[in-house]
């Protein structure tokens, strides 16, 4: 009788192997419990088949709490409302009943279990199962004992065979490299952090974009190579040390699996889509790297997209639950730059895409996908450029113009206005730090001439009119002085200052 089932058993095992709409997700070590995924009626469905045999039937219902338990387990790995979980045992005789001992009251609501048992003779009874998963049910008429042991040691050897093999593609597939360039990357990132403590502070604005944290007025001037200094830089300690733990994790794993060169190649490309995402989306000064960190995950993607069932057999959910996890942060935190995360993303997936895994090439994938990155940058790097309006950058530009001024750094002050005066903006406020700026500088045209602007623009801006006034009478230009001081009060009448200044100049 135990032929008949081990034949039953590897028949369905091998089945499942070959079948597409089939996923081995778990077997053990000598193949007798495998864990599987199939489509059924067009609904997911998890099955554990187990050749087992039990003395005692309290040993099978505690082997029925620890597999319920783990489909209980999957379905909060894969973030499932509910779980159709198929648990079926193919044992060779019914076990003995031992009381005695209370078992396990197991209460899992959101796991729809269906439990079978196929003893003895009744294993011609799961010939109904291969037909409910459209498999090809045996043809075992007129079969002997020793045609069941014969054909049943053969397909085991096929199966373990390919088990086997597929394993050990496994373990290749995360051995192929050794990591290098995860670590150059670590220690890079720690002693530029170092190196922004000692020069001021990581968390000062200033000194972030004086050593390359992206700044978008800089990266309009011309400043290209703020797409990439960004990778490096990190804001604060803790900021430094989330990014150097999940590289050390993610960087290992991606370098392993693509090996060091591809690994640079697609952790470089990811940290410049990031910075383009954020440059594109967001206004803010940011730095770090978590754009390519994400890049990373869009590498691992692309193994879920090339061998989907290594990836969901390995690390897959982990993985996509870590994505979900991170992008929801990003979400409900403020001052996270989602738009860096998502560039990431995008484009550690685009780079796997186009230097695909080692020694598996696919032209036909690499060379659209080379194509389709070439035009996607192309069109950000436009729309970042020339068209994306720089209004959405002009409140923190002006906030840090401030600092830099307070700080007497006037020429910096108006270099990081220049990219809006160039771009012809009508923010009144502006021109008036930089006429400001022009003025401690003793350069009192120019500094005339943007304070024009700025009360041109807004002829409500009484503060621009006012000082104006100042550099008039600082000029000994006493009628332009004694306008502009009116025109000021006309709009604040009873500001005192403007009142002592009207009063001096007449």
């Amino acid at each position: 009788m135990s032929a008949m089932q081990d034949y039953y058993y590897w028949s369905l095992v091998h089945a499942v192997q070959h079948n597409k709409e089939c996923s081995i997700i778990h077997t053990n070590r000598d193949g007798t419990e495998v864990w599987f995924d199939c489509k059924v009626h067009g609904e997911k469905t998890t099955f554990r088949v187990a050749r087992k045999s039990f003395s005692w039937e309290n040993d099978l219902q505690k082997d029925q709490v620890l597999a319920f338990e783990r489909a209980e387990g999957l379905r909060k790995q894969r973030f499932q409302r509910r779980i159709i979980f198929h648990n079926i045992y193919i044992i060779d005789f019914e076990p003995l009943q031992y009381d005695g001992r209370e078992q396990k009251d197991l209460q899992l609501k959101k796991v729809k279990v269906k439990l079978e048992r196929y003893v003895g003779e009744q294993v011609y009874e799961i010939e109904s199962l291969f037909s409910h998963l459209d498999l090809a049910v045996p043809n075992v008429e007129g079969y002997s004992e020793e045609q069941f042991l014969h054909q049943a040691h053969q397909i085991r050897y096929e199966v373990l065979s390919q088990m086997n093999t597929e394993r050990k593609e496994e373990e290749r597939l995360f051995q192929y490299g050794k990591p290098f360039f995860t670590y150059i990357f670590l220690v890079a990132q720690i002693l530029m952090f170092l190196f922004l403590e000692w020069k001021g502070s990581s968390e000062d604005p200033l000194t972030l974009i004086e050593y390359g944290a992206k700044y978008n007025p800089l990266i309009l001037e011309g400043e290209w190579w703020r797409f990439f200094t960004p990778i490096i830089i990190h804001i604060g300690v803790f900021h430094l040390l989330m990014n150097s733990l999940a590289l050390y994790y993610l960087g290992t794993l991606v370098e392993r699996m693509y090996g060091s060169a591809r690994f640079l190649f697609i952790y470089i490309a990811a940290g410049f889509a990031g910075v383009l995402g954020s440059f594109v989306w967001t206004s803010n000064l940011s730095a770090g790297a978590s754009g390519a960190i994400f890049g990373c995950f869009g590498a691992l993607l692309f193994l879920a997209r090339t061998n989907p069932r290594v990836f969901f057999r390995t690390i897959g959910y982990n993985v996509l639950a870590l994505i979900v996890i991170n992008l929801i942060f990003g979400l409900v935190v403020p001052g996270i730059d989602n738009a860096g995360h998502i560039g990431g993303l995008v484009g550690g997936f685009l780079a796997a895409s186009i230097v695909s895994l080692p020694k598996k090439p696919k032209l036909y994938v690499q060379i659209p996908a080379f194509v389709s990155t070439v035009l996607l940058v192309l069109g950000l790097l436009y729309y970042g450029f020339s068209i994306r309006t720089t209004t959405a950058d002009e409140p923190y530009a002006l906030s840090l113009a401030s600092e830099y001024i307070k700080q007497k750094k006037y020429e910096v002050a108006i270099k990081s206005l220049d990219s809006f005066v160039e771009r012809d903006t009508n923010n009144a406020l502006i021109y008036y730090l930089r006429g400001y700026a022009y003025t401690e500088l003793k350069e009192y045209e120019r500094a005339e001439q943007e304070l024009k602007e700025s009360v041109r623009l807004d002829s409500n801006f009484h503060e621009g009119y006012y000082y104006l006034a100042l550099l008039n009478a600082e000029l000994n230009h006493v009628d332009e002085a004694k306008e502009n001081v009116e025109k000021a009060l006309e709009i604040e009448p009873a500001n005192k200052e403007y009142q002592d200044l009207q009063r001096k100049l007449n």
